[in-house]
């Protein structure tokens, strides 16, 4: 590794080159001889050298990453430019660029010759510098797992110090095996439920309380203004003594989190309940708090069913859209008409049209064709006859990256993916409290997020200016229950409990648990659904546990007039029709319906669908 300090670099300059490095980086010049310690001084503040740093130009700043990123500090022209070649249009452009940076105390020629040559000119950065910007970003990159786990907290306050100092020795190794297992043990000591209860019981009653708070209606992450406003504490504690109680409790810490190079409204003044304890104390007050529900809703496989019916309205009619590439209101009014309705009214019969017709058309399931008209593709035909998990499964890859969604994309869609890892482990069928599960996943997330990536994301929205990060650390799990609301519960993913109109209960359901693979639906309860056939062409679905898959093989053939505990259908001869012209034999829908009664088929209803299916193509 070669770096030059800042006085090895300008070894031999003349005079008012260094006073020029020393204006830039100490303010205005004294008549005093320059000094180059208060400039290398300068450039191991690292709020000065990032103040500096972010009034460059976007390509100068591109250029300066090439010295902070290499191990070594001192590059060639030939290299830089064969590194950075998408930044600068010609050889000369990136000296021009280097010439910039040396005006502005960044970057020197390098003389020794060592290093310079006629062919290509070496340039090279102080190793002040690029040690100050490297151990910030080292310090960044783990500032929310330090601050957000107690994992993190005890290695960045006891072991990681110990860890460095050792490798530097004789037994380096040896040294950090031992305090790795010491720090492995301590951690396992802290978190053990007895443990972790007992420290939570012995905070002073003011604090007890706020750290309450923060759990049951943060999270475990509040501003400490919130929570006393919330809590209305007539003397509450201050934010030092707070903090100073967490940490020596190893319950949390104190933390001012600036988010906002991440994309997130930053937090001042926070109290911070390690991810270890919130993750315990959340699931055990769920555990012990049994919300109490006015109403239940579930949806089944009902989305799936209507995204059959939409492809199959294509098929039957002529459905148009406009120059925008949107349906016409006309169709859409009509489609949205035939749609089997979202309980609770998280979904409009829109809002769940929309949903269906870009899921379409991302998937390729339909095709935009002559005379503006929609027809469904081949993949759409081999979807609308698939079995409902296959169909779920896709519907649930696609709303995973769905953007249309209130919350910032770029979190969401990886808080999503870790909410459904968390649902996976759920017990199926068993209400928690609404909140549970966009708490635990918003801190898992945060928990494991890398900074550095997130924040070379959002500094292009930075760059451009007017870019304001809107979505607060609250904000993240209402807008992440929203999801919920409006998509896996649609799905038939979970349930939701409801008390005066507010959602205040989810559960995972068992068609979520067979398609998370979380518990077979034949464990959870083992009982097969039945019919009964009315003389009236009247279908009675009693639900067992794989109502899901036969409502949804019903609907292809049969149309749904109600659906409550007991599901039920009518059959006629046009729902048949349409049932053969899905890929149904008649000796399926026979087969199907004889298998599951529960009383003998009545005579007239066999007659006439043996007529109905013979006089169909099938």
């Amino acid at each position: 590794m070669t770096r030059l300090s800042l006085r090895a670099l300008l070894q031999g300059a003349a005079e008012s080159q260094l006073r020029e490095c020393v204006y830039r980086w100490c303010g205005a010049p004294t008549d005093e001889k320059p000094s180059l310690s208060r400039a290398a001084a300068a450039m191991e503040d690292e709020q000065r050298v990032f103040s500096r740093l972010t009034a460059l130009p976007r390509k100068l700043q591109d250029l300066l990453e090439a010295f902070f990123a290499n191990g070594t500090s001192v590059l060639s022209v030939q290299a830089l430019f064969t590194e950075c070649c998408k930044h600068f249009k010609s050889r000369f452009d990136l000296e021009a660029s280097l010439a910039a940076l040396q005006r502005e105390a960044f970057v020197w020629h390098v003389k020794d010759k060592r290093w310079a040559s006629h062919d290509s000119p070496c340039w090279a950065a102080p190793s002040e510098l690029v040690e100050c910007v490297r151990q910030f970003r080292q310090r960044r990159q783990r500032q929310l797992q330090d601050t957000l786990t107690l994992q993190g907290f005890l290695d960045a306050r006891f072991f990681r110090e110990r860890v460095e100092n050792g490798a530097a020795g004789k037994n380096g190794k040896a040294a950090e095996q031992k305090a790795s297992d010491h720090a492995r043990k301590i951690y396992k000591l802290y978190t053990m439920e007895s443990a972790m209860a007992q420290r939570l019981a012995k905070l002073p009653a003011a604090v007890h309380t706020l750290v309450l708070a923060a759990l049951h209606t943060h999270g475990g992450i509040a501003s400490m203004d919130d929570l006393v406003r919330e809590t209305e504490l007539t003397d509450a504690p201050d934010l030092a003594f707070v903090g100073k109680c967490l940490e020596e409790s190893m319950l949390g810490t104190t933390a001012q989190l600036d988010l906002a190079p991440i994309g997130i409204q930053p937090s001042e003044r926070t109290i911070v309940v390690f991810h270890e304890v919130a993750l315990w104390a959340i699931k055990k007050r769920g555990e012990d708090h049994r919300p109490g529900l006015g109403e239940e809703l579930s949806c089944g496989g009902d989305f799936a069913t209507n995204v059959g019916r939409f492809l199959r309205e294509l098929q039957s009619s002529k459905v148009l859209f406009t120059s925008d590439g949107e349906l016409f209101k006309a169709s859409a009014k009509r489609i949205a008409s035939t749609l089997l309705p979202v309980p609770g009214g998280f979904l409009s019969a829109d809002g769940a049209l929309d949903a269906i017709y870009r899921f379409c058309l991302q998937r390729r399931l339909i095709d935009r064709r002559g005379e503006r008209a929609l027809r469904p593709t081949p993949a759409g035909t081999d979807f609308d006859r698939a079995p409902l998990a296959d169909q779920v499964k896709m519907l649930l890859a696609h709303f995973v990256e769905d953007r249309t969604v209130p919350g910032e994309a770029y979190h969401h869609v990886r808080m999503r993916r870790v909410l459904l890892r968390l649902l996976r482990r759920a017990e199926p069928m068993l209400w928690q409290d609404a909140a549970v599960l966009p708490f635990l996943a918003r801190n898992a997330y945060l928990a494991t997020l890398e900074m550095r990536p997130a924040e070379e994301f959002f500094a292009a929205r930075f760059q451009g200016g007017g870019y304001t990060p809107s979505e607060s650390l609250q904000q993240m799990c209402w807008n992440l229950l929203v999801w919920i609301k409006r998509r896996l519960f649609p799905l038939g993913l979970v349930d939701v409990g409801m008390h005066q109109g507010r959602v205040i209960a989810l559960r995972l359901s068992r068609l979520g648990a067979e398609l998370l693979d979380a518990e077979p639906a034949g464990r959870v309860g083992g009982t097969r659904s039945s019919v009964i056939v009315q003389p009236d062409f009247e279908v009675l679905v009693f639900p067992g546990d794989d109502v899901h898959d036969v409502v949804h093989l019903f609907d292809r053939f049969a149309v749904r007039t109600k659906s409550d505990h007991v599901h039920q259908f009518r059959i006629d001869q046009q729902s048949i029709a349409a049932g053969l012209a899905d890929g149904l034999s008649g000796q399926q829908i026979v087969q199907e319906i004889t298998d599951r009664a529960r009383v003998p088929i009545p005579q007239n209803v066999l007659y006439s669908l043996e007529e109905w299916t013979q006089k169909s193509p099938s």
